[in-house]
């Protein structure tokens, strides 16, 4: 009578590999010493981009906004009149335009830019009176 095998018990060998371990026992104790699989060095992940692939997207968004406005710039060459102060003077629809976008976006830029100085003043301020709590705790 055989007893039926449990899942944590090794199988038996088989007829067909018999043979084969009957004539290489050493071999089969060399193995049975060696560790049943050796774990295999992992090589650490690429880096995914960095500076340079954020530049060349950036480069490339751009590339891409130059046609976009080149384009718009042409099919809306119509000329259009301009008043500032009681100066007249004449510009195509799309450079009026583009110049318009151009002011905005320094106009954006300044506010950002005083907004940074801010942070930075606060932040150092910050650290001013973190370095003072370190010298009093000592």
């Amino acid at each position: 009578m055989t007893s039926p095998q449990l899942p944590d018990e090794t199988p038996t060998v088989s007829h067909e590999t018999a043979p084969a371990a009957a004539k290489a026992p050493a071999a089969a104790e060399s193995q049975a010493a060696k560790p049943a699989h050796k774990p295999e060095l992992e090589l650490p992940a690429a880096p995914s981009g960095g500076r340079t692939a954020a530049t060349w997207a950036a480069l490339i968004v751009g590339a891409i906004v130059m046609i976009l406005l080149l384009i718009f710039i042409v099919q809306n060459n119509t000329p259009a009149t301009f008043t500032y102060f009681n100066y007249g003077f004449e510009l195509p629809l799309g450079v009026a335009m583009l110049l318009a976008a151009i002011a905005g976006a320094l106009v954006m830029a300044l506010v950002g830019s005083v907004r940074m100085f801010q942070m930075r003043r606060q932040l150092r301020k910050i650290r001013k009176y973190q370095e003072k709590l370190l010298k009093a705790a000592n």
